[in-house]
């Protein structure tokens, strides 16, 4: 019997499957990922799209792909699903999903959904197709071998998914992997004849209508193009159509909305940052990837389902770039009392093609070389300058959006427009700074800066009054007003900046001082009317204030603001602590643990709110990732590992891989045994804070970090299910129970993850990582009593009171905890007994009573109150008369 069940194991295979309606990016990865699993079958669930059907007819032959009504479930034991993760896409091969003795295999590079399948094991790359994903790990096979039709075929669906590498999503990954294909003997004859295949009659005709119907609309600075067509029997692939439609047209933002019927099919394209098509339809139960998606809607008219729309676009399309975010300032300007020579020389010296003309600080006019060359032509050099500027100026305030200011220049032919608050020149803007900002992805970092070098990025002061309290944002004012008066520069730091950024409000505010913090704390506390702590050998002030009105009810009653002196650190050696040195914010910022963090915004009158990013913490917030800002970051600090993993699971990013491979090396090295375990502890409490502790903890076991706390920690199924039930009793309690009382949920989830540790072991953890008298006690008294108070719990028969005297001595955690432990529902109900009525019942009987009835003082009387207790707890005595006459029974009894 054994053998035989140990054959029919063998037999078990897996099936590797991709979406319905196949693409080529759906085809090829099936090609690739039957080289990571030999011996697989391949299933491409409903029918393919044209290009794919007419090529997977030459080679059936060379790749065999199963046909949905024959294929054979009953033997897989690993499902691998590629280039989707919705359920509803893959045909019959959901009918794994239930089943419990099947792992799954994710690999995908769609943005992960709320509804999608849950792997055992996922791969997530933000790549231009899935297929680079997989022939990225297959190159790192070096053995694995590519014939030319396997390296074609991969090829295409790069090629596809990509728009031929044209697409804002193609990735320099994907540009790799098609140079690695080509030198596999990819052939690219044979990737054109399938790419741009030709129409047909239906299709063509099909696309004249949808061009005609075509309206586009200005939505926030952005232009959107929104086409509808009605479908009466089969068309073609509608998916070519639309990639015709934005081709043909140029359309940069391009809706198409088909009416089959009751149905209407929406699909997407967009070629801008901005505008997030995956986002967009995701409102109508939708989905794809930021620049290429669709969605189905069963019912409804196309009229109603376009106004909803536009009003989702007209609320998620931000253009939140506008003048005052890119020009130039401090403007260089040219007196109107020079002339035509002592302006060239001027222009020539200040390196600029134009300046305002300045006369009695106002702006009369604007000279650009163009000008000068035509009076320096007919020699006129002692001319005035008035007699060949341009005069009256377009001017803009500070307030208009690039698009406005780029129809301008287009329209007036103009190179630089200068900018005009309360009739003043407060910036200029040249052509190259609206190109810098229209096309900023070329131009990376260098994008929206002021002055080379600065980091200077786009103002988020308008974020600010968006996620915070005005009265938060009136105190930053103020203390850039402070800051003025007093000649600091003063900078918002760090976690702050980046909530803004994430659209978040924080009241955790960290501000870093170029000059003397110290003193500038003083006078910030004065101006705020808060108390002041000062730690000299930092360079560090802390003033704690009242907040401001319309603060009090999203925060604490007081607000905690951290001033520091600008300062660079060094290690001695790794893991040590840091030595401080006073510096500049660029090095201030350096020496934080991720890019993400590594941003500030001044707080000065003149700059308020303008965003200095050095290390491109923007872009990474935007694309989801965690990275490092120099290679010995966990060396210096191993802790950081606990904040990668704590800050990639809360905000759903992603640690990239080289950072990722900094980890490793750290935790290979040790670097957790050079640590000191206070540091460690503190790390692991903020990281059972989280909303989700159990993602985090389970990146932990990922990285092999936990065996740091202890070796035996595991962590499994049986774990994660428990997390969640300590949710779920925490949730209840304080809704039930402990309204007025915060339980230490983080103390509970330690509960859990050190459940397995005897008392000796568990002793010596408290003692490795100094936890709290309070918190080590109750950690102790888990490890010691939950055992048996969980079996003591389970005896049948057992009175209230016994209940009470089991649970009485234990702290709301433990209990908790224990409730969270049991599957025994009668356990269950007597903790909550306990909760709600038992540990809520008082006596009326006092010393002062006993005395009188003639009781001595002594042990008599804790004992006689404990019995009372006890029975008033089972319901044998009702009220304070029952409890005397209880007494002098017990009394008369002892007589």
């Amino acid at each position: 019997m054994r053998i035989n069940r140990q054959r029919a194991k063998e037999k078990r295979t897996d099936l590797i499957v991709t979406h319905n309606n196949a693409d080529f990016d759906g085809f090829s990865s099936l090609v690739a990922a039957k080289k990571l699993y030999p011996g697989a079958k391949l299933l491409m669930p409903g029918s393919q799209q044209r290009a794919v059907r007419e090529f997977l007819s030459l080679v059936k032959d060379k790749i065999a792909v199963e046909n949905e009504r024959t294929c054979d479930l009953s033997d897989v034991k690993r499902l691998v699903i590629l280039d989707t993760r919705q359920k509803s896409r893959i045909g019959i091969a959901a009918e794994l999903i239930k089943k419990p003795s099947v792992k799954i295999h994710i690999y995908d590079h769609h943005p992960r959904g709320p509804h999608d399948i849950k792997g055992d094991k996922e791969v997530f790359r933000e790549l231009g197709a899935t297929v680079s994903i997989l022939v990225d790990i297959l190159r790192r096979r070096k053995r694995v071998k590519f014939t030319p039709l396997e390296a074609t075929i991969m090829l295409l669906g790069v090629y596809e998914e990509t728009g031929s590498l044209t697409y804002r999503t193609t990735t320099r990954l994907d540009v790799d992997t098609v140079s690695f294909l080509l030198s596999k003997g990819a052939n690219l004859q044979a990737i054109s004849s399938y790419l741009r295949r030709k129409l047909s009659e239906k299709e063509l005709a099909f696309l004249i209508s949808l061009i005609g119907s075509t309206k586009v609309s200005n939505i926030n600075g952005i232009n959107v193009a929104v086409a509808e067509g009605v479908i009466e029997g089969f068309i073609g692939e509608l998916g070519a159509i639309v990639r015709k439609l934005q081709d043909v047209e140029n359309f940069q933002v391009l809706f198409v909305f088909f009416k089959m019927g009751e149905k209407i099919r929406i699909m997407a394209r967009s070629s801008l940052r901005e505008v997030d098509v995956n986002r967009i339809l995701g409102a109508f139960g939708g989905g794809g990837h930021r620049s290429a998606a669709s969605a189905k809607i069963e019912r409804g008219e196309i009229g109603t389902v376009r106004k909803k729309l536009e009003n989702i676009l007209k609320s998620s399309i931000k253009m939140n770039v506008f003048a005052r975010d890119i020009m130039t300032y401090p403007v260089k300007t040219i007196s109107g009392d020079k002339n035509i020579g002592e302006a060239k020389k001027a222009l020539d010296r200040l390196g600029v093609k134009g300046a305002p003309v300045i006369k009695n600080r106002r702006m009369i006019g604007m000279i650009t070389m163009g000008d000068i060359r035509k009076a320096l032509k007919y020699h006129y050099v002692r001319a005035s300058v008035r007699g060949y500027m341009s005069s009256p100026v377009i001017t803009i305030a500070p307030t208009a959006p690039v698009h406005l200011i780029k129809g301008m220049m287009f329209k007036n032919d103009i190179g630089r427009i200068p900018v005009l608050r309360n009739k003043k020149v407060v910036g200029i803007i040249t052509r190259t700074d609206v190109l810098k900002s229209v096309h900023r992805d070329i131009f990376g970092k260098q994008t929206r800066r002021k002055r080379k070098g600065s980091g200077a990025g786009f103002n988020i002061s308008t974020r600010m009054r968006r996620v915070l309290p005005g009265g938060i944002v009136n105190l930053l004012r103020a203390i850039g007003r402070l800051a003025d008066r007093t000649g600091f520069r003063v900078f918002v730091v760090g976690g702050f900046v980046r909530d803004i950024l994430l659209g978040a409000g924080n009241f955790d505010i960290d501000i870093v001082v170029e000059g003397d913090a110290i003193s500038f704390g003083r006078k910030a506390a004065g101006l705020l009317k808060g108390s002041l702590v000062v730690y000299p050998k930092f360079g560090t002030a802390t003033v704690v204030t009242g907040l401001p009105g319309n603060a009090r009810k999203s925060a604490a009653a007081k607000l905690k603001i951290d001033f520091a002196t600008a300062r660079k650190e060094s290690y001695e050696k790794p893991a040590a602590l840091p030595n401080v040195k006073f510096s500049s914010l660029k090095d201030d910022l350096q020496r934080r643990d991720f890019t993400i963090n590594a941003m500030a915004a001044n707080l000065n009158k003149s700059n308020f709110g303008q965003l200095i990013d050095f290390f491109g913490g923007e872009k990474d917030l935007e694309n989801g990732v965690i990275r490092v800002l120099h290679d010995a970051s966990f060396m210096d600090d191993p802790t950081r590992i606990f904040r990668a993993v704590r800050f990639e699971q809360r905000f759903g990013f992603r640690i990239d891989a080289y950072t990722s491979g900094l980890i490793k090396g750290a935790i290979r090295e040790g670097m957790f045994s050079r640590t000191q375990h206070y540091r460690i502890r503190d790390e692991l409490i903020l990281m059972l804070r989280e909303k989700e502790p159990v993602k985090a903890v389970l990146r932990m076991r990922e990285l092999d970090e936990l065996r740091f706390i202890h070796k035996k920690i595991k962590i499994d199924a049986k774990v994660t299910k428990l997390f969640a039930e300590i949710k779920k009793s925490v949730l209840w309690c304080e809704k039930n129970i402990f309204k007025k009382r915060n339980v230490d949920l983080w103390l509970i989830y330690l509960m859990a993850l050190m459940a397995k540790l005897d008392y000796a072991e568990l002793e010596s953890v408290c003692d490795k990582f100094a936890f709290r008298n309070k918190d080590r006690e109750r950690l102790l008294s888990c490890g010691k009593n939950f055992r048996k108070a969980l079996g003591a719990l389970s005896r049948k028969g057992l009175s209230p009171s016994a209940v009470y005297g089991i649970l009485r001595p234990l702290s709301p955690e433990e209990i908790l905890f224990i409730r969270a432990k049991t599957k025994n529902n009668s356990v269950r109900v007597r903790i909550m007994n306990f909760l709600t009525k038992y540990n809520r019942i008082k006596i009326g009987v006092n010393g002062y009573d006993l005395k009188k009835i003639g009781v001595k003082p002594g042990p008599l009387y804790a004992k006689l109150m404990r019995n009372i207790l006890n029975r008033r707890i089972n319901g044998e005595l009702k009220t304070k008369r029952d409890e005397l006459k209880y007494v002098k029974g017990f009394l008369r009894g002892r007589a």
